[in-house]
């Protein structure tokens, strides 16, 4: 065995099983031909489910009826409820806190992370330890693959939305131009594109922004002074400073250009090109392509979804520049910055429905108590390790860490639930306010105005409106 803490395997291609034994890796080129295959599987299934689903005469067929019908009332209720909104929102904060324990140096008990941790390598987009040990697969290529293969399959996306738009034009009559075609086409799946972006751009910033992240060991050669060497957190074969480690970490540089910042300067391109008609609201192509980025909020501060990545990315990725001897300075850091963010949000509201502005504010103050919590356990620990005989109680008021970490729970808990209660409160009440909403929202009616008009009319066949 070899590597600073003796969980390497010495012979080449081979990984470490149950802590005694070697095992030879399987083939690269298999494990990537089931990835590939797993992945254009989904791609096919979702497609056909479009398809299904779009087929309105099989409503009355006996056996696809039934689902199709399902699917009509939960898409009903799904967008009624305005849940597009709350699920990213609680998404954000699931991509932020599960982040803690490898962005933070959180030494938190295993029993309240290794859940977590699970469910985060469940759905990052780093799924090729599944299928081929880390050790057979070292971290420069795991770092290509997760960076990659998005953009493998958001290409895909775009391909066959064009594809698509070109196959019916052949048969149209007349033809518009093929390059109008084609923009239309590309348009078609970008909402599935922006919603894959959304979706792993935090987990894909960090793995990028980890090729920095060492360990430090202590190590004492015979007969030489001690000697301090640090080795990658993610890859215990690479030290750190190496050239090994410098092709890597030149390999994250261009990464961060495309992901990281790539990805906000997308978004934030999207929005910019999206101010006119959102403001004369008037809709166009792109508009409706990109509503998953502004649909949810007020006119005002329909560019909010820039903001609200830019945190995330701070939060999950750039917050690893900081040198891994000052990770307390990444916890100041993040503290302060969620500290006033939860005021913004508190302050403009951007949200278009209360109960999502309420929702946001308490996330934002969750997190805020957990960046906290997170700060007193490592004080907490620290006093423990580093002032023999010193007790943290006398500092902190807390005798272990198990009633530390369950405390912080329960505030968090306590004040998810406050928040819950005051957002049911606050839509009841705005809902009986006596002003014109739709049946199929509760909500105001979004008045868009078509090209060459200017007017709205409202024609009531009851007197007393």
């Amino acid at each position: 065995f070899t590597g600073p803490e003796c969980q390497l395997c010495a012979a080449e291609n081979h990984y470490l099983v149950d802590g005694d034994e070697c095992k030879e890796c399987a083939p690269r080129g298999a494990a990537a031909g089931r990835i590939a295959g797993i992945v254009l599987g989904l791609c096919v299934a979702c497609g056909l489910a479009v398809w299904a689903y779009s087929m309105t005469a099989w409503r009355k067929k006996t056996f696809i009826g039934p689902l199709l019908r399902f699917a009509d009332r939960s898409v009903k209720y799904y967008v009624g409820g305005g849940m597009t909104a709350k699920v990213k929102i609680l998404f954000g904060f699931y991509q932020i806190s599960t982040v803690l324990s490898s962005t933070y140096s959180a030494r938190l008990p295993d029993k309240y992370t290794s859940w977590t941790d699970n469910l985060a390598n469940a759905i990052s987009i780093d799924w090729s330890g599944f299928f081929l040990p880390e050790q057979c697969l070292g971290y420069g290529m795991r770092l290509l693959a997760v960076a990659l293969s998005p953009v493998a399959l958001i290409a895909l996306l775009m391909g066959t939305g064009i594809a698509l738009r070109l196959y019916y034009w052949r048969t149209a009559s007349p033809r518009p131009k093929l390059w109008a075609e084609a923009a239309l086409g590309l348009l078609d799946l970008t909402p599935a594109g922006l919603v894959l972006i959304f979706c792993f751009v935090p987990s894909i910033s960090a793995s990028i922004f980890r090729s920095w992240s060492c360990q430090a060991y202590t190590i004492s050669p015979p007969n030489e002074p001690l000697q301090q060497v640090s080795y990658m957190r993610l890859d215990a074969s690479v030290e750190c400073g190496s050239d090994d480690h410098e092709s890597i970490t030149d390999v994250a540089v261009g990464f961060i250009v495309l992901w990281p910042v790539g990805s906000l300067v997308l978004f934030t391109s999207l929005l910019a090109a999206c101010y006119k008609p959102l403001q004369a609201k008037s809709p166009n192509a792109l508009t409706r392509a990109t509503a998953f980025l502004h649909r949810e909020y007020e006119k005002t501060w329909y560019w909010w979804e820039a903001v609200e990545l830019a945190r995330k990315l701070v939060l999950t990725g750039f917050v690893l520049l900081i040198p891994e001897k000052n990770a307390f300075l990444r916890l100041v850091v993040a503290t302060l910055i969620c500290s006033c963010y939860a005021v913004v949000l508190a302050v403009v509201r951007p949200y278009k429905r209360v109960e999502d502005n309420v929702l946001a504010v308490a996330t934002s103050l969750a997190l805020l108590l957990l960046f906290l919590g997170t700060n007193w356990t490592t004080i907490f620990l620290g006093i423990e390790e580093r002032y023999q005989g010193a007790d943290p109680a006398d500092v902190l008021g807390f005798s272990s860490l198990t009633g530390l970490v369950n405390s912080m729970i329960a505030l968090v808990g306590a004040v998810l639930i406050f928040f819950l209660i005051g957002a049911i409160f606050a839509a009841r009440r705005v809902a009986k306010l006596p002003t014109f909403r739709l049946v199929s929202t509760k909500q105001l009616p979004e008045l868009t105005l078509a090209h060459g008009l200017k007017w709205h009319l409202f024609n009531s066949h009851i007197w007393s409106t």
